[in-house]
């Protein structure tokens, strides 16, 4: 049975079951900043769980895309050395929200695995929690399970936990027997046969969620959950091993098209390198997926997760023999297996075949040095009898060369050494590279309780902000969070932050009296509005109110938002298809709008793209508002926002014949109100991510205006007019380019006369080398000063000091071939206790430190000896 089968056949058999088929969420888990991925089926679902939410659908099936290759649940260092370890995996899932519970979720998994799918029922083992005797007379009886296939576990293999907080309970998971050939000599199953993983495999798992999981100060408690539930997975891939008579899921059909790629690229066999294809093949569809969803490499958080995995990948390619840039040509072959789920894949694929390609090019820049590095540090620790890399070392690997850390371990490994990762960490914290390698993903501090209570007894705020600016609300509650008041009304005019957009401003009255300024509006939780204010009169809870919203604000704010979009189009048709947006901030003053793009906009594309937008706001275009349903807007090809999560019905914002976005901000009703767009500037984000920041409206006008006046004030001062001014200014940037080489080449001249006197000083170390310490001025070069004491002392070593303002900077330098001297050794010693830094070449060597240390720095370089 084909793993597209399978899945049909999933979701077939609990839609009869009265479960409603849900899309897949994003692998950014949506408004939960405690995980770095969506990580099992219910994450989408967390706050369903907790209470926190009340679902309209009681019971739900999905097919979730998921990766572990971060946090809690990591499955990286495994890939590719089991055959059931992935960094990305689709998750079979069936919920109950607070609706059925053990009976049902045990019937259900077991009608699906033995009748739908046909398992034998005497290939399957059953455990539960080992206080949970429930469920174990519930497979007996209502089964029939023969009690010796049912066992007892720990919290170990039978409490499920989704992280360091959140919903959790006790589970009972299915295994599925491969058969004896499998057996695991060296398994200890004196307690359990289940234990022999190679041979029992876990195929399915039902959580009773019973528990939540929260954090007090420092310390994790644990509360019962208002309404029990249950969260149920199925690794699909497993299930398409045992459907598949296989044993191996990288054997499935799910990974062999992937797999037949990387034979064809590497031009040898998979029974020759299994291991190496199959990490490759895994790694593959990960960063295909995490990419399509909108996380880019970076240094940070689940950018730097992700650039790990694509470098760990392009290692494995590199034993392989391959040499040249391939992993992004792996893309087709992934979508090809998946997008008939996912049908949102093939818009993205173009983009992530770019990004792929342009990190795997950055990699393999370093990637033969950094190799040749670590190899040769590998040879001195063997020759020597060591086992463990010094953390400088790793980190140099790291800083230098582009090697994530668990790659220079993995490395390590083959050969049985470990790295010195207490010393990295040092290393890390005093360069202050990066502050967290997996970001901060800790847990909300916010209190938001009463917003929860409110949806409950009330539902979600109305907002009415798209037909007026003005309401009368009832106020349903004023909540203090911090130091801050907010104000929740049954209704509201004012635009909540959300897309980008910036939250309204404005003014809340009672009768004439003005009792409030509304300082900002945001949506704390899902369709609950919240008006950040500054009280003027006591409020009353029960009571009806006038809210205002600052119609100025608000339309600048509008231009901006409807450039944004103007913009977006503008970029595509000048730059390509590639192009998504990664982020924007959109307020009253001017606009950003971040962009997935590998190199810089230039100036002419940059004119273009102002071009083209300045003519759409000329036409006068009249802007559509619509609301549908997503499966339609997307086949009218609206761009949705990377990585954000839409509902089923969606508001899109159609500029006719030249743009189509999802969009639940506030726009301008014709083109022809944003009046001017003018870009401001652009530059990089980080790699692969650009910015455009511009403004619209009144302040495009008043920058035009204002560099008019500073134009007209530079005509003036210069006495030239229209184009000979820029010609008078390029002549005079020439005649000062010419001065400044000029009085260039007297000072070397004047420093080359100065150091004749510098080097009489002169003495002779026990190795015969001739050294002098140098005191040089502020102004001099103390580079081009070590070079003339080199020309006249070609067995020479010399060190120079500089100071102005409140830095110091330090020179050594020596000849090539001086083994009795390490320059970037000494420098580093001599520094390093004064706060200083730098580094070097054992011949040359450069750094730093403040200017109050040269007095203590001065003494040790003067009295220098070997």
């Amino acid at each position: 049975m084909k793993t597209s089968e399978i899945r049909k056949k999933f979701i077939k058999f609990f839609e009869s079951k009265g479960h409603v088929n849900l899309a897949s969420s994003s692998l950014v888990p949506h408004n939960d900043n405690t995980l770095l991925f969506t990580n099992a089926g219910m994450v989408p679902f967390k706050d369903n769980f907790t209470g926190k939410a009340n679902p309209k659908d009681k019971r739900a099936v999905t097919i979730q895309k998921c990766v572990r290759a971060g946090g809690k649940h990591n499955d990286l260092e495994n890939v590719g050395f089991t055959a059931r370890h992935h960094t990305f995996f689709e998750m079979l899932g069936n919920f109950s929200f607070g609706d059925y519970f053990k009976k049902e979720a045990i019937s259900f998994a077991w009608e699906f695995l033995t009748k739908t799918l046909n398992i034998p029922k005497d290939k399957l083992y059953v455990t539960v929690h080992n206080t949970d005797q429930e469920s174990a007379d519930i497979w007996h009886e209502q089964e029939k399970i023969p009690r010796d296939r049912i066992f007892f576990r720990d919290d170990k293999d039978n409490f499920w936990e989704m992280g360091e907080v959140g919903p959790c309970g006790p589970c009972s998971e299915i295994f599925y027997d491969h058969g004896e050939e499998y057996t695991d000599p060296k398994a200890d199953t004196s307690k359990c046969i289940l234990d022999d993983e190679n041979r029992y495999v876990e195929v399915w798992n039902l959580v009773f969620m019973q528990y939540e999981k929260y954090k007090e100060g420092k310390e994790i408690k644990r509360k019962a959950l208002p309404k029990p539930s249950v969260d149920t997975g199925a690794g699909l891939e497993r299930l398409a091993a045992v459907m598949q008579s296989v044993y191996n899921n990288f054997d499935t059909d799910g990974f062999q098209s992937i797999i037949k790629k990387i034979e064809t690229i590497s031009k040898k066999n998979y029974v020759d390198h299994p291991q190496m294809m199959r990490v490759v093949a895994d790694h593959a569809r990960s960063t295909s997926l995490l990419l399509s969803d909108g996380v880019l490499p970076s240094n940070e958080g689940r950018g730097y997760v992700l650039r790990r995995i694509i470098r760990r990948a392009v290692r494995y390619l590199d034993l392989l023999d391959v040499k040249e840039t391939h992993f992004y040509q792996l893309v087709d072959a992934v979508f090809d297996s998946l997008s008939d789920n996912y049908t949102d894949l093939r818009a993205n694929q173009q983009f992530v075949e770019k990004y792929l390609r342009l990190e795997e090019d950055s990699f393999r820049k370093t990637l033969a040095s950094g190799l040749k590095l670590l190899n040769k540090e590998i040879e001195n620790l063997k020759n020597n009898k060591l086992e463990i890399l010094s953390g400088e070392s790793v980190f140099t690997l790291y800083d230098t060369h582009g090697f994530p850390v668990d790659l220079t371990e993995m490395i390590l490994s083959e050969h049985h050494l470990k790295a010195d990762i207490s010393e990295f960490n040092k290393k890390m914290e005093e360069q202050k590279k990066r502050s967290k390698a997996d970001g901060d993903f800790s847990s909300d501090s916010k209190d938001l309780t009463p917003f929860y209570e409110i949806f409950e007894k009330n539902g979600a705020t109305k907002f009415v902000g798209y037909e007026s600016l003005e309401s009368s609300s009832n106020l349903l509650k004023s909540i203090s969070i911090g130091d801050k008041q907010c104000l929740v009304f049954n209704q509201t005019p004012f635009y909540a932050e959300g897309g980008g957009q910036l939250g309204d401003i404005g003014e809340i009255y009672q009768g004439n009296t003005l009792v409030a300024k509304v300082l900002d509006t945001k949506k704390l939780v899902e369709n609950i509005f919240a008006h950040y204010v500054e009280i003027i009169k006591p409020v009353e809870e029960g009571k009806e109110y006038s809210l205002k919203v600052d119609k100025e604000n608000r339309d600048l704010t509008k231009s901006n938002h409807t450039a944004t979009h103007l913009l977006q189009a503008a970029l595509i048709e000048v730059l390509g298809n590639h192009i998504k947006q990664a982020g924007s901030s959109v307020g009253p003053e001017r606009l950003r709008f971040d962009f997935t793009h590998p190199e810089q906009v230039t100036k002419d594309q940059l004119k273009e793209v102002e071009k083209i937008i300045n003519t759409q706001i000329n036409k006068k275009i009249s802007v559509h508002p619509k609301t549908m349903k997503k499966d339609e807007a997307m086949k009218l090809g609206a761009m949705a926002l990377f990585g954000e999560k839409y509902g089923d019905i969606v508001r899109v914002i159609d500029i006719p014949n030249f743009s189509v976005e999802l969009c639940g901000g506030t726009h301008v009703s014709n083109t022809s109100e944003i009046s001017y767009f003018k870009i401001l500037n652009e530059g990089s984000l980080s790699t692969g991510v650009r910015r455009i920041e511009a403004l619209t409206n009144k302040g495009a006008f008043d920058l035009v205006s204002t560099k008019v006046s500073q134009l007209e004030e530079l005509e003036l001062e210069l006495n030239t007019k229209g184009d000979k001014l820029f010609e008078k200014i390029k002549k005079m940037k020439e005649e000062i380019s010419a001065a400044n080489k000029e009085i260039k080449s007297l000072k070397d001249k004047i420093q080359t006369l100065n150091a004749k006197d510098m080097f009489d000083s002169v003495t002779t170390l026990s190795d015969g080398t001739k050294y002098t310490y140098i005191q040089a001025g502020p102004e001099d070069d103390i580079r081009k000063l070590g070079d003339l004491f080199m020309d006249k002392y070609p067995k020479g070593l010399v060190s120079i000091t500089s100071s102005k303002g409140d830095k110091c900077m330090i020179l050594i330098k020596t000849f090539d071939g001086n083994n009795s001297i390490d320059c970037s050794k000494i420098l580093r010693e001599i520094v390093t206790p004064f706060g200083g830094k730098g580094g070097g070449k054992k011949f040359m060597a450069q750094g730093s430190a403040p200017s109050s240390s040269l007095k203590n720095i001065s003494s040790q370089l003067d009295g220098f000896s070997i």
